[in-house]
């Protein structure tokens, strides 16, 4: 899930609907559907956490979701005094456990842990040695993109979610969520992290400990690909099971959408630069995430054939070659991530046949140890459009002021919630009977999304708003914000 302020409430709402048709899977299909992991950036984080928590325990989504991301988190609950920006989470971190505890379990929670990934946008940075082309001096590479892996338990309760204290899930949601339009920057404790830091090559950790955090989703470098390196963490490897990969992103557009950027004679404003730059920070890591799974997938058929080409024609002569070139693969691999051992500790057995070394050797080298072929798609609301041919641009109602527009007024809110309600409805049937589920169990799994639904997107539905367009309980508020914001730039 990525980024998007007030948007969250439609992320919340897809989510919502994914809640309830994995319930009706598990407890009326007799299905064993599994939730690997789950993660997000910035206001996808919150709702993550959210997810992994519902899933766990078992609780009705659509209630909890809609309770949280339409009904109790608006402008009031953000403009909270004494903050250190205009706006604060503070009130956010405090009442969401309580809320979760509340929430009513609907079923059996799932039985197998889930991983939860939250990106985070670092803003002190960290360096990695790149070879170069003289060998006597490495070449200083400079990364700002961070992120934080969490394996949540059945039955861990609220309590997973709090601890430990400085570094838990719930803060490092907080810290990916502080867009810096609204929101100071946030602090972690990532002491217990220097060996990862490590492994992954990065070698200037501040003896603190500690980084400064703002939005997740400024800087996305590859989130699904760590997704699923998170997931295979609690993936038991059975064949048997449908793996999906699924995208929820409220913003998706396509180009047709926008004639006028290439129209010579359009007058642009100062105001439609900045919005539709916005817009295409948003959808290039979408496109550049699903080409990546695309490619891999490719590629993992491509090495299955090499190795089928390969493997008839290799001998016991084969074996300790190969053996030496994994081994040295490994070795520069260590050498590049500091001296971290879990490289060599991976090596196939001394003993290993030739076929198994012969396949380990073409995923090392093309890159694919470890993957899986993944389905993936994607819940937006280009659904809805595609099936009522409206402008994809109108449905989305808490767009305006940078996406924060949302927290002004509870209409927008829910008629954004309801509308990602409705895109995962759409999806629900024809994506679950793709996963291989009979049409009669994937139509009672929709059946159950829809019965479920805590309020139909025709009867709430707002659209595209402008500032004019707001109530004035609403433009008083946005008038607070403004005036906060001024104040937090002259402090």
């Amino acid at each position: 899930m990525s980024g998007g302020a007030s948007l969250g409430a439609y992320q919340a709402g897809a989510c919502a609907a994914l809640l309830a048709g994995i319930g009706h899977l598990r407890e009326e299909a007799g299905l064993d559907v599994r939730l690997d992991a789950v993660g997000g950036a910035s206001a996808g984080a919150i709702v993550a956490v959210m997810t992994a928590h519902s899933v766990l325990e078992g609780l009705d989504g659509p209630a909890l979701m809609r309770s949280a991301w339409v009904d109790r988190v608006s402008v009031d609950t953000l403009l909270r005094r004494g903050s250190r920006g205009p706006l604060s989470l503070e009130d956010v971190r405090r009442e969401l456990p309580g809320q979760l505890e509340e929430a009513e379990h609907t079923y059996e929670g799932q039985q197998h842990p889930v991983m939860l990934h939250i990106s985070l946008t670092g803003l002190r940075g960290l360096t990695y040695e790149i070879e170069g082309l003289r060998d006597s001096e490495l070449l200083q590479g400079v990364t700002y993109a961070d992120w934080k892996d969490f394996r949540l338990e059945p039955h861990g309760g609220v309590r997973q979610l709090l601890e430990p204290s400085g570094a838990s899930p719930l803060e490092t949601a907080m810290a990916s969520a502080s867009h810096p339009g609204a929101f100071a920057p946030r602090v972690l404790d990532r002491r217990d992290d220097r060996g990862e830091y490590e492994a992954q090559g990065l070698s200037n950790l501040p003896r603190s400990g500690w980084l400064w955090y703002t939005d997740g989703g400024l800087v996305q470098h590859e989130p699904i690909g760590r997704l699923l390196a998170a997931a295979r963490k609690v993936d038991d490897g059975a064949d048997g099971g449908h793996r999906l990969t699924l995208m929820i992103h409220p913003r998706s557009k396509e180009p047709s959408e926008s004639e006028e950027w290439s129209d010579r004679d359009h007058e642009t404003s100062w105001a439609e630069g900045l919005s539709r730059g916005q817009a295409v920070v948003s959808e290039q890591p979408l496109y550049d995430d699903l080409r990546k799974v695309n490619r891999d997938n490719a590629r993992l058929a491509w090495a299955q054939a090499l190795h089928e080409a390969l493997e008839p024609h290799l001998g016991d002569g084969a074996r300790k070659p190969l053996g030496n070139l994994l081994r040295d693969v490994a070795e520069q691999r260590q050498a590049r991530r500091g001296g971290a051992d879990s490289e060599l500790d991976e090596l196939p057995a001394a003993d290993a046949a030739t076929a198994e070394l012969l396949s380990r050797a073409i995923a090392d080298v093309g890159g694919l140890g470890g993957k899986r072929v993944q389905s993936i798609d994607l819940i937006s609301p280009l659904l809805i459009a595609a099936r009522t041919d409206e402008d994809v641009s109108q449905l989305l109602a808490g767009e305006l002021m940078g996406d924060f527009g949302g927290f002004l007024d509870r209409d927008l809110r829910e008629s954004d919630f309801a509308l990602g309600y409705e895109s995962t409805l759409c999806w629900a049937g024809e994506g679950l009977e793709r996963c291989g589920l009979s049409s009669e169990v994937a139509g009672g799994a929709a059946e159950a999304i829809q019965r479920a639904r805590p309020v139909s997107w025709e009867d709430v539905r707002v659209g595209r708003n402008t500032e004019r367009d707001l109530p004035w309980r609403a433009r008083l508020r946005l008038a607070q914000f403004l005036l906060r914001m001024v104040r937090a730039l002259v402090k």
